[in-house]
């Protein structure tokens, strides 16, 4: 039995869009309930019970998806793009029509641990700041760094009018020596580690995601993917757990 929820709510879990696309779908009048036009968004249905369509064509709860993906360099962290590669052409053809779509995001450039899944509620549970699910980069810079250099990082960075403060970074034993560098974020903004960089004179030159909370990135190679139940997925990124 699927508990009962809101329309809007209902039109996301089958993939359709978001929820706040859902209700303009709804108050536009391309929504309906058992045959009638709904335009109400909070309206309550019991997926069990009550026939959903829009435009005509009647809608059924996705199953829910949870992966795991090294994403690599060069490809974007959207479900369509005109020009680029995007992560969900990464995966098999069957995926592709199941909503998925990325849990934050990392930038053309960058590498490393992507979460994607057509859950709403879990995709919020890992980014809502109240949650304070950190992330791990490791991160290579154009030219070696010396300790100032952490200790600046470490006391924060201004960024949009707003001080952002790093949980850990540290100095990595990595080839090339005194150029890779750890740092640790708990909320992510745009570009933040590469303007971190830039604004004390150094360029990033390779940015590479591998830790989601205590989940780490270890054995998947880049493009690759490795489907998990919902709760297993969140057990790792809670206690702790690799792909």
């Amino acid at each position: 039995m699927i508990e009962k929820q809101r329309i809007n709510r209902f039109l996301a879990s089958c993939g359709v869009c978001s929820r706040r696309k859902a209700d303009l779908l709804v108050k536009e009048g391309r929504v309906t309930v058992n045959g009638e036009t709904c335009v109400d968004p909070s309206r309550v249905i019991d997926p069990d019970r009550d026939a959903v369509s829009v435009d005509g064509e009647k809608l059924a709860l996705q199953e829910k998806l949870y992966l795991a993906l090294n994403k690599p360099k060069g490809c974007v962290c959207s479900v369509s793009d005109r020009f680029t590669r995007t992560i969900l052409e990464l995966l098999p053809p069957d995926y592709r029509a199941k909503g998925l779509y990325p849990v934050g995001r990392l930038d053309k450039e960058s590498e490393g641990l992507l979460i994607l899944t057509n859950d709403g509620a879990l995709a919020q549970r890992i980014l809502h700041p109240g949650k304070h699910v950190p992330k791990t980069y490791q991160v290579l810079l154009d030219t070696a760094v010396s300790e100032d250099f952490i200790d600046s990082l470490s006391r924060g960075t201004v960024i949009a009018g707003r001080l952002v403060t790093p949980v850990e970074v540290a100095l990595m034993e990595k080839t090339p020596k005194g150029r890779w560098v750890s740092i640790t974020l708990s909320e992510g903004l745009k570009r933040e580690i590469r303007i971190m960089a830039s604004t004390r004179g150094f360029r990033v030159e390779r940015l590479v995601r591998t830790r989601i909370g205590q989940l780490e990135l270890k054995w998947l190679k880049p493009g690759k993917f490795v489907s998990l139940e919902g709760e297993t997925l969140l057990d790792m990124i809670i206690h702790g757990g690799a792909v």
